[in-house]
């Protein structure tokens, strides 16, 4: 890939509606995973850090409906405008607001406004110096026992096995015609132009890979007590659960 395509991989994804297109089935998957992850009381506002075109809105389109609200924050306005126009065509615009902000620089909330905080495939792009200082502004965020739920790209990622998990799951859900059109005209774009990409990325060190083991210690390390952790993503990551300490 040039360094061109490299510095503005997200940006091309939003702007030419590519990302929510290609999309992997296992993705939206763990989007499911980090709804049903969070405690299940009504009325929580969410915070959901690197939102990018607000994927999140569809995994929990009841919950807003039943009274959660939704603050989706990222840096790139086109994947902004791509969630408010999600959050518009599935009725919930009432129920979410979004923010243009950059995860390395101070989040525009007050503290201890959030009932659950969200950085979902979103951190693995942050240096390590950096990415103690955010853990420690989620942690501001929260409420006293506010939740945070993060997924991060594993050690084990493989592009190859989120492609085949994929269809295979598709296949299940909505049978072979549609399995076979992801097969043969999506997702060869998927691999070529994101996972791919992404599993290089991650392999030369300019992204982070996380083990379960290292996710665990870095929250806790951030004043977090883990609930829970699970893979997800075809194995090709984890999903992390956990509660705010006091004090």
């Amino acid at each position: 890939m040039s360094s061109f395509y490299s510095r503005h991989y997200w940006r091309i994804g939003f702007q030419s509606r590519l990302y929510d297109l290609l999309m992997p089935e296992v993705y939206a998957d763990s989007l499911q995973r980090v709804v049903a992850c969070a405690p299940q009381n009504i009325g929580k506002l969410w915070l959901d850090f690197g939102c990018g075109s607000g994927a999140l809105i569809k995994a929990l389109e009841s919950r807003l409906r039943e009274g959660d609200r939704y603050v989706g924050s990222d840096r790139l306005l086109p994947g902004l405008i791509n969630a408010w126009e999600k959050a518009e065509r599935r009725k919930v615009a009432s129920r979410v607001g979004l923010v243009q902000s950059d995860l390395t620089q101070p989040f525009p909330f007050a503290p201890g406004v959030a009932d659950v905080i969200v950085a979902h495939f979103s951190l693995y792009t942050i240096e390590l110096g950096r990415r103690e200082r955010v853990l420690g502004q989620f942690r501001a965020l929260l409420r006293p026992g506010g939740t945070l739920v993060v997924a991060e790209p594993s050690p084990e990622y493989d592009a190859l096995r989120i492609i085949n998990e994929s269809l295979s799951r598709i296949q299940e859900r909505s049978g072979v015609f549609r399995s076979r059109l992801k097969k043969w005209l999506v997702y060869p774009l998927t691999y070529r132009f994101g996972l791919k990409f992404i599993e290089r990325q991650l392999k030369n060190n300019s992204w982070h890979a996380s083990s379960g083991a290292d996710l665990c210690e870095e929250v806790c390390q951030a004043g977090f007590e883990v609930k829970h952790i699970e893979p997800v993503y075809a194995g090709s990551a984890n999903l992390l659960m956990a509660e705010k300490v006091l004090g």
